[in-house]
């Protein structure tokens, strides 16, 4: 089935069944920002499903054949748009091996060319001659497809994670396994290098909170990054949610990036099967643990399946008009809140319920009116006015 050709009524309603009352943000000043990495779909848009698209997020990362005859249209319908082109900026992605000379790849301590195991694609040295290279290719697709700049997807840790690629990579210049610190500092290089001929340049490799104390160089490179891995894993059972300690490290990943004027697009997959319920548990506990770490410039995405209707999926949840925020997230216990010109966040990372008295009447992500909540381990909601 070609999910591009279904049309955009299965992407506005998804599978979540939540309350039209929610309010919509479409024309307010909002901290919600909203990112879709649209690449992991494959295929094209129509003219439609391309603006309709445009109109709801702030980031779209997409294949240079996807949309170019588009994009005057996209930006004329979301002028503050910016579209990236995808570039894979870690991997050979031929069949064999061999666009490159030799001495470009990375190689084990046999001295064979390296693999992923998922994808095969040959990995790449991130060396001079290498992020040379990713820049040429920014350069080409700059131009052929119209975007705003260029996403480079595969870079971070995961070639020294077991598993990931066939053998680990050697560091030419030890003769022994990349450290993390020494990998990280390379890719580095080539998001820099990738800079000096595209102003906006969005790597894919921060992974989460728990890894962002080594791959922060590679947002540092560029000041903005994309972490795939925020909140959970997209394999992880439903029921797994991330403990406090990883949680609040998630969160404190983007109030990090905000402090220094960077930018993290986060993504969550919930790529599981799940009930409605478990759903909106996961987008409501996702979106509300976002709101408590951006300072309005980052960017927030929830899939529910690698299709066009899984990355675009939009719902009330997504439109609430909470504002911007008027201070940091605070916390009693378990209960981590943080106000907003127009409501309040509130998230229960713990292991017992909290109860938020919220000093007024609000209006919760169910539609619902509230002057206090009691939220249950693992749950979230957004209140507001």
């Amino acid at each position: 089935m070609n999910w591009r050709n279904i049309t955009l009524t299965t992407a506005v309603l998804g599978s979540l069944a939540v309350p039209a009352a929610t309010a919509r943000a479409a024309n307010s000043a909002s901290a919600l920002q909203r990112f879709t990495p649209l690449y992991m779909a494959g295929g094209t848009l129509t003219e439609t499903q391309a603006v309709t698209i445009a109109k709801e997020y702030s980031f779209i990362a997409e294949q240079d054949d996807a949309v170019p005859a588009y994009v005057g249209q996209m930006h004329a319908a979301n002028p503050n748009l910016r579209l990236l082109v995808y570039i894979n900026g870690s991997y050979d992605t031929s069949t064999n091996g061999t666009t490159y000379p030799s001495t470009w790849y990375a190689q084990d301590i046999h001295g064979k060319k390296i693999f992923s195991t998922q994808f095969h694609n040959w990995l790449m040295l991130p060396t001079a001659n290498w992020n040379t290279e990713v820049g040429v290719l920014c350069t080409q697709e700059l131009k052929r497809s119209g975007y705003d700049g260029c996403f480079l997807d595969s870079l971070g840790e995961a070639p020294l994670d077991p598993g990931y690629v066939d053998s680990p990579p050697v560091n030419p210049n030890t003769g022994k396994v990349f450290t993390s610190q020494a990998w990280i500092a390379d890719e580095a290089n080539t998001v820099a290098a990738t800079q000096k001929v595209s102003k906006l340049v969005v790597p894919n490799g921060l992974g989460n909170g728990q890894k962002f104390a080594n791959t922060e160089p590679i947002l540092a490179a560029s000041g903005t990054g994309m972490a795939e891995l925020w909140l959970r894993v997209n394999n992880w059972p439903v029921n797994r949610f991330p403990s406090s300690t990883d949680w609040l490290q998630d969160v404190d990943m983007l109030v990090t990036a905000a402090s220094k004027r960077q930018v993290i697009l986060t993504v969550t997959k919930l790529w599981v099967n799940a009930s409605t319920t478990q759903q909106n548990q996961w987008h409501a506990f996702t979106e509300a643990s976002f709101l408590l770490g951006t300072d309005g410039k980052s960017a927030y995405c929830f899939t529910t399946s690698q299709t066009q209707p899984g990355l675009s999926l939009d719902t009330p949840y997504d439109h609430a008009a909470i504002g911007t925020p008027t201070g940091a997230m605070s916390n009693s216990g378990n209960l981590h809140k943080r106000t907003f010109t127009n409501g309040i966040a509130a998230v229960n990372p713990g292991t017992s319920a909290v109860t938020i008295q919220l000093g007024g009447t609000y209006i919760n992500l169910a539609g619902k009116s509230v002057s206090s909540e009691t939220l249950a381990p693992d749950t979230a909601d957004i209140f507001v006015k």
